[in-house]
């Protein structure tokens, strides 16, 4: 056809779907049916293997909400016309059995000679975090959702009407009626809480175009307007500052439409005041009311429920739990909280327990979650400075560990958890790595079992060693003073400056023992002068140096005190250890 058109492609994340597959063909076919100057028009809808595309008229201009953000808040002309043309052709929609489900500015195309047209009629819209779904059916993005959608309700054509009553509300004010930080609690808004009136935000306002946006968006179906058509009957009838406004009276009878009050409504009848049949009136009236109440007592003002406790609970559980004893919910504010996850309820006003009439307004304040801050970078810091910046960043120091490293100084941060730059709850707490300076040399540990007190002191110093504790204990082994044991064993391999724990004797220390020690002399040489030193817990000395043949047997008797060895020199060298 030689026309330039836009394609719409259904996102692979649907194409699984069978159920979504199905309804989007069914609602794009019967949407392909519209033809109106204020819709834009599909020309085809079809399937290409797994992709399903519908190809529609491509509208040169931009969105609604590209307007809005731009110029708002709207020309009272403006608005008014732009609003005349949605109802056309969402009307023209309704008339054939079409529900759009989504009005929106982001929706709403002006083409650059002025003219509006609505987009995605029928069209089940991508999910996102702006939009509320209830199972898998998609029913409203959540600032213009009707509260019908809200509460997961069948549509009708009055849900498009609201939802065009919150588009007008913005492009006369330039805010939405229903805002705040949870696409729950904007839901719940439309169901419970009345919008600020548009006059209040921008005065320029008639009170007569503040009737209409209010009546539009009526919480129920059936006191708003009860057809696109009508309400846009109401928006030609207006009267705006700079007069009569009736550019579009031609597009079709004009229906005056009775305003929702009285206020600023100069076609009110004057009603002529009558003194007498006022005051008889009013005597009949207070007599009625006051037999009414006689009878009925309190319940005439609605009967009393306990307000049931919601502290803790999400924001869904905790208006059903008020909504089953007849009372509704305002989110009256949001808070930080470590002891409450988000979107669940702080505190509540009146308190759990009292008692209040049906219909009354319980007052919430919702959770934000425990506040988030950046983890400070401190690798490389000194021990006391890296503390004082996690304590002023709102966190807490968690463990600390000490090693030994090459590249950071004693008392510095090698390295830190949860990582500089990450998002941490306040309060959480932040584990330190911390060197120990360079990588000490390591040496034997010495043996120091029998040695005194001092004596072993000055061992373990020699060796770069640091001497711990030295607790004491009674031994029938070593003297009193004696070192009994130690916390390294010697020969192991330890690091300088190692904490070596030792245990002293009390005594009374060993009495004296006896062994006998036999063995025979070689006969490689002629001679060998014999030695037998005794090691033991005494110290160690020789009790035996004689000359012997070689092939001589030799017997001792070896005294010796606690544990020990006895060791047989010949001529200088060791032949022989007997163990004692």
């Amino acid at each position: 056809m030689d026309r330039v058109v836009a394609i719409k492609i259904l996102k692979p994340e649907y194409v699984e779907s069978p159920g979504f597959v199905e309804k989007f063909k069914t609602e794009a076919q019967a949407a392909a049916r519209l033809s109106h100057p204020n819709i834009v028009n599909i020309f085809d809808v079809g399937q290409e293997i797994d992709t399903y595309y519908i190809v529609m008229e491509y509208v040169e201009g931009r969105t609604l909400k590209e307007v809005i953000a731009e110029q708002a808040p709207l020309s009272l002309e403006m608005a008014v016309n732009i609003s005349i043309m949605i109802c056309d052709g969402i009307h023209h929609a309704h008339e054939r059995g079409i529900i759009h489900r989504d009005i929106k500015p982001h929706n709403i195309l002006l083409t650059n000679t002025g003219i509006v047209k609505v987009a995605d009629f029928g069209i089940a819209q991508a999910i996102s975090t702006k939009t509320i779904t209830f199972g898998k059916s998609m029913v409203g993005s959540v600032h213009y959702i009707s509260p019908e959608q809200a509460r997961g309700e069948p549509v009708t054509r009055a849900s498009d009407i609201y939802s065009l009553g919150c588009v007008l509300y913005e492009m006369l004010t330039g805010i939405v009626p229903f805002d705040a930080e949870s696409p729950i609690t904007v839901a719940l808004k439309h169901i419970h809480d009345d919008p600020a009136p548009p006059r209040s935000i921008n005065n320029r306002i008639p009170p007569n175009l503040e009737n209409i946006v209010l009546h539009a968006m009526d919480k129920v179906p059936s006191r708003r307007y009860a057809s696109a058509e009508q309400m846009r009957n109401s928006l030609l009838a207006i009267e705006l500052e700079k007069g009569n406004y009736n550019g579009r009276h031609e597009r079709g009878k004009t229906i005056i439409m009775p305003s929702i009050s009285n206020e600023g409504d100069e076609y009110a009848p004057t009603k002529k005041k009558h003194g007498n049949v006022m005051v008889v009136s009013l005597i009949i009236l207070l007599g009625l009311f006051s037999g009414i109440f006689y009878i009925m007592g309190d319940s005439f003002f609605g009967e009393e429920v306990v307000v049931p406790n919601i502290q803790g609970l999400n924001i869904v559980e905790a208006n059903q739990q008020l909504k089953d004893v007849n009372l509704s919910m305002n989110v009256h504010g949001y808070d930080y909280s470590d002891e409450y996850e988000k979107d669940t309820i702080i505190s509540q006003t009146p308190q759990a327990g009292q008692k209040v009439k049906e219909d009354r307004v319980i007052n919430v304040i919702l959770s934000k979650g425990s506040q988030q801050v950046k983890v400070p970078s401190i690798v490389g810091l000194s021990k006391d400075t890296a503390e004082i910046r996690i304590q002023n960043s709102g966190l807490i120091v968690g463990s600390i560990d000490q090693i030994y490293d090459d590249k950071y100084e004693k008392d510095h941060v090698i390295s830190q958890s949860p990582l500089a730059g990450q998002m941490a709850d306040k309060g959480d707490s932040v584990d330190l790595m911390v060197s120990k300076g360079p990588t000490p040399q390591k040496v034997a540990m010495p043996d120091l079992l029998g040695l005194n007190l001092e004596a072993a002191r000055r061992k373990l110093e020699e060796n770069k060693l640091v001497l711990g504790d030295a607790t004491r204990q009674e031994s029938n082994e070593y003297y009193n003073n004696q070192v009994m044991a130690q916390d390294v064993a010697a020969g192991v391999m330890v690091e300088e400056q190692t904490t070596i724990n030792l245990v002293i004797s009390k005594g009374p220390g060993p009495v004296a023992q006896t062994k006998t020690l036999e063995f025979q002399l070689p006969e490689d040489n002629d001679y060998y002068k014999v030695v037998i030193i005794i090691r033991d817990a005494k110290g160690s000395r020789s009790i035996y140096n004689e000359l012997h043949e070689a092939g001589d047997s030799i017997t001792v008797v070896a005294s010796y005190y606690g544990k020990g060895t006895a060791e047989v020199q010949l001529n200088g060298r060791t032949y022989k250890t007997f163990t004692l």
